[in-house]
């Protein structure tokens, strides 16, 4: 068994009825060229074989350790993971996906020679069910102030940044009454705490499969919406970027599956609601 160092960083897994792709992610953090870790396997109740299969991951390496608790959901699980956590730095990484090798070392050298910065996010690849790279996703800031650029879209995926603890203090927990945009509604509050920094490169692999929280589009447009109305106040320019921002979102999902019928009205819902001709451009120039 490997004997634990002082954990550095912390890594969270979420699974829930994960023993499908558990491995994987596993493997792909205690494989990381950056030894000074601790992963932290939050089982979310699952009924599968995931919390035997953790144990079992568990044994060869000291700087493992596993959390049990009832169904939460994924900002639950996430929450139980940073409560458990103890290193300086915390990032994120769902079940299903994988982070590449020097994903962390790269992120913590960042943080290590630009000390202002809070949370450092890099591009990643949208793979195939076996991890095979499709395209690389640059998540690429189109604009300077990151709390204004995730009006218009969620700035990128769980596995891209990794945080300072002081940011995840400041932050709070993630809502758990939430069940989609978890994320995105966390980056939004995180950006009212701390600064964030763009590292170009890939860090991580997608996996994209049937199962996926993102295939369930109505869930995912309710919770954009449940994010703006909860961070600010209805009507306010914020809430009126975002809110267009998700009408126009929806126009090109509708475009996307021969819904032609619905694509003017998403298009002039995304217009009366921005009200600001500089919001909607920004708006078809930004938003997913």
């Amino acid at each position: 068994m490997t004997t634990p160092a002082a954990p550095r960083v912390s890594v969270i897994i979420p699974s829930y009825n994960a023993e499908a792709f558990l491995p994987d992610a596993v493997k792909s953090v205690l494989h990381q060229s950056w030894r000074e870790l601790e992963l932290i396997i939050v089982n979310d109740g699952s009924t599968d074989a995931t919390m035997s299969l953790a144990e079992q991951l568990s044994q060869d390496d000291g700087r493992v350790k596993i959390v049990d608790k009832p169904n939460g959901g994924l900002s639950s699980a996430r929450n139980a993971g940073i409560a458990a956590a103890s290193g300086d730095a915390i990032c994120f990484l769902d079940a299903d996906d994988v982070f590449l090798p020097d994903k962390v070392e790269r992120q913590v050298q960042f943080l290590d020679q630009f000390p202002g910065c809070d949370l450092v996010y890099s591009d990643y690849y949208i793979g195939d069910i076996a991890l095979t790279p499709i395209w690389l996703e640059s998540v690429r800031p189109a604009m300077a102030k990151m709390d204004e650029y995730l009006l218009y879209r969620n700035g990128f995926a769980p596995l891209c940044p990794l945080l300072r603890s002081r940011l995840v203090a400041a932050t709070g927990e993630f809502d758990e009454t939430l069940r989609a945009a978890e994320d995105w509604d966390y980056w939004i509050r995180a950006a009212q705490h701390g600064r964030f920094c763009y590292l170009p490169g890939a860090v991580g692999v997608y996996r994209t499969h049937p199962g996926q929280m993102h295939h369930d589009r109505r869930r995912m447009r309710s919770g954009g919406r449940r994010v703006a109305e909860k961070n600010f106040p209805r009507g306010s320019r914020q809430w009126r970027t975002l809110m267009a921002s998700q009408a126009w979102t929806e126009r090109r999902e509708q475009s996307g599956v021969r819904r032609l019928m619905l694509v003017p009205v998403k298009l002039a819902q995304a217009g009366f609601i921005a009200r600001s001709p500089r919001i909607l451009r920004n708006v078809v120039r930004l938003a997913a």
